[in-house]
């Protein structure tokens, strides 16, 4: 019992929760989302970091470089005291720092055609960010379009079978009364399950777009997603109103795509030159700062005489001449002592000419070379296919316009000759038989037309798009 009652609480407590999560989504939300949320757009995100950090990289490549070293070393053995230059036999300890720096002058202009080449590109891996957002928003249009042809196809169907559910009762009752025959009877029970499964089917779609829509938004599929009503614009010309010149024109001032190539082009053709820059020479200028420490250096701090020593005789006489023998002592000279006394300093410049090797540099000219007409190529092979899209944009609107205007013609038509049918059913100069089959034409001519105006709609908002190129321009 008391899990009865705490399982009813939890669900009393929960269900506001998720009327609570339950979020009305617009276009222009479903775009915005679908955008923040979209793994493509994470990645040309990236794509963009990484471009910005290979530019900023290339300006400091002019900038001098500045290292310091520091080292403590021993030697043990034989060896040769660099500051007595005699042989000793010890372990020596000896400690070294170094700073210098280097700034190469003149590269052949490499450096400065490196920067304008990533800096190209950088803008390049921009656009491809923008193509992205276009393409998610162009999708999410598509699908969101979708999703509400599929909703407004079932509220029709559920009128439908609501409609058939009360014909069906209305023939049962003239049965009963003996004013109808059976096969009026079965023929509208065949009606009302036939509507029922369309009603079916369609609800099918429309979840399966919602579906679709949440994919490309990337929310949970257990988030509730609802549509906001939207009111479907389907323009009443026929044709565009912008000549498809002045389109091809816009779309290729717009689309990122087109500018991103026109971009690599102009980083290939920098590449080229910075390439070509390797054969000249290059001039550098450096500095150096440095300074030595051994336990071997020492310094004499008293001395007193401990004895004499014969150091020759006197010619003639033959009388030995002595000197007298000193004992010293002595320390190893101090740390800081000796960094001050040994410090150093050296700058010069250095010219490199390059003379041979191994045709390397004429490898790279050449490969960039090849790069730089590939990318020439490939520019106009996306501006061939943003003409043929223009094109293809264009003439589509205009026939789905004009099948638009068409098939509503023909809703029309087909829902005042079921107006007639009926009244004529009513007065009993048809059978139901007819009253049904128009229905069913009606019923069909609606769909068709449903099917058109938002087909209608879509290719109005691509060429809008096209003409204006701007994202927020999506309502």
């Amino acid at each position: 019992m008391k899990l009865k009652i705490f399982c009813l609480l939890a669900a009393v407590c929960v269900a506001p929760l998720r009327a609570q999560n339950k979020q009305v989504y617009d276009l222009r939300r479903c775009i915005e989302t679908a955008i923040e949320n979209n793994i493509d757009i994470q990645l040309s995100e990236l794509n963009v970091e990484n471009a910005d950090i290979s530019y900023r990289q290339s300006l400091l490549n002019m900038a001098p470089n500045l290292s310091a070293n520091g080292g403590q070393f021993y030697q043990s053995g034989r060896s040769i005291d660099r500051f007595s230059n005699q042989f000793v036999q010890k372990t020596v300890g000896n400690s070294s720092a170094q700073l210098q720096s280097n700034w190469l002058l003149y590269a052949g202009g490499s450096i400065r055609n490196t920067i304008k080449q990533r800096k190209k590109t950088l803008e390049a891996a921009h656009l491809d960010y923008q193509q992205v957002q276009q393409n998610i928003a162009l999708n999410v249009v598509l699908t969101y379009l979708q999703c509400q042809q599929n909703k407004e196809s079932w509220a029709a169907q559920q009128s439908n079978t609501q409609n058939a559910v009360r014909e069906t009762k209305r023939i049962e009752k003239l049965y009963k009364a003996g004013a109808s025959n059976q096969g009026a009877l079965l023929a509208a029970q065949a009606q009302e399950a036939q509507a029922t499964s369309l009603e079916v089917q369609s609800k099918n779609q429309y979840l399966n777009s919602i579906l679709s829509l949440k994919n490309l938004m990337r929310l949970d599929h257990t988030e509730m997603l609802q549509l906001a009503d939207m009111t479907t614009a389907v323009p009443e010309y026929v044709e565009f109103p912008i000549e498809v010149n002045e389109l091809i024109d816009s779309a290729l001032s717009h689309r990122p795509d087109y500018q991103a190539s026109s971009k690599r082009s102009e980083s290939m053709l920098y590449a080229l030159k910075a390439a070509k820059g390797a054969l000249q020479p290059t001039l550098s200028v450096g500095a150096n700062l440095s300074t030595v420490y051994s336990d071997n250096a020492i310094e004499i701090t008293g001395a007193q005489i401990s004895g004499t020593q014969p150091i020759g005789f006197v010619q003639g006489s033959g009388d030995i001449v002595e000197a007298p023998t000193f004992e010293y002592s002595t320390q190893t000279i101090g740390f800081g002592t000796q960094m001050r006394d040994n410090f150093g300093q050296s700058f010069g410049a250095t010219l490199s000419v390059p003379i041979f090797n191994r045709l390397q540099t004429q490898t790279n000219i050449a490969q960039s070379r090849l790069a730089l007409i590939q990318s020439k190529w490939n520019q106009k092979q996306i501006k061939q296919a943003v003409i043929n899209d223009v094109v293809n944009a264009q003439q589509t609107f205009n026939s789905a316009a004009t099948n638009y205007q068409a098939l509503r013609s023909n809703y029309e038509a087909q829902s005042k000759n079921l107006d007639f049918v009926q009244k004529q059913f009513n007065l009993g100069q048809v059978s139901f038989y007819e009253v049904q089959q128009t229905k069913n034409q009606e019923r069909q001519a609606y769909q068709q037309m449903l099917s058109a105006k938002y087909e209608a709609a879509l290719r109005d908002i691509i060429l809008q798009f096209i003409a204006h190129g701007d994202i927020k321009r999506i309502d």
